[in-house]
């Protein structure tokens, strides 16, 4: 039997048809692909979800707060479901050892939806235990954004995953806007860009490696 290997998730922190960091995820992703990985990019424009409202579904089935203090799973299909959309994105997550992600920064922190995505993976479906997306999935992440920008995204969205049980490799990895950052391919136009990108993936499949006892090619 073929050992598995690695399987990773990249997605971007934008909805922009031609946004840089889609194309930073891509450049990452092929980065993981090339070390051994198995790789999914998911646009998340595929896969919009509404405002987190209580009202929108059933808080208390899927609160995971109240499973904490009772130590269960959520039981049978909620009266009110969960968004389509979301329940299609945590087929991917839970599929994940890992994920690579590529944020802009908004006011010094993360877009609001992707915080907005993040709160809504938080709610439960049926079979789910809390933090059951989150608990050590190993998270390597970087930024396309403007000069002097980048670190309050990366340190938010670090914050975040890791109050929710991820593992967020070290690094700061920011790639500044420039008219000719990418080519018509989606590539950078700088190769040291483009190894650096790559890089993210390949020491994320290394990590994921070691900490799931995985062979290494």
């Amino acid at each position: 039997m073929q050992p598995r290997q690695p399987h990773i998730v990249a997605f971007a922190g934008s909805l922009r048809t031609e946004s840089s960091n889609k194309k930073l995820a891509q450049v990452m992703a092929r980065g993981a692909e090339l070390a051994g990985a198995e790789v999914r990019f998911v646009d998340l424009k595929e896969y919009p979800v509404p405002v987190l409202d209580a009202d929108l579904f059933d808080a208390k089935n899927s609160d995971p707060h109240r499973l904490f203090d009772e130590g269960g799973r959520v039981g049978p299909p909620h009266d009110v479901p969960l968004p389509e959309n979301l329940l299609r994105l945590k087929e991917h997550l839970r599929w994940a050892d890992g994920w690579l992600v590529a944020t802009p920064e908004y006011g010094g922190s993360i877009p609001g939806m992707l915080k907005n995505l993040i709160d809504w993976v938080t709610r439960l479906a049926p079979g789910e235990a809390p933090l059951d997306n989150f608990t050590y999935k190993l998270v390597a992440r970087a930024s396309v954004c403007l000069h002097g920008n980048g670190h309050g995204a990366l340190a938010e969205l670090t914050r975040l995953l890791n109050t929710l049980g991820a593992i967020v490799l070290p690094g700061d990895d920011i790639f500044y806007i420039a008219d000719d950052l990418f080519d018509s391919e989606g590539q950078f136009s700088d190769p040291a860009n483009n190894r650096a990108a790559e890089r993210i993936g390949h020491r994320l499949d290394r990590t994921i490696r070691r900490f799931h006892g995985l062979a290494v090619p």
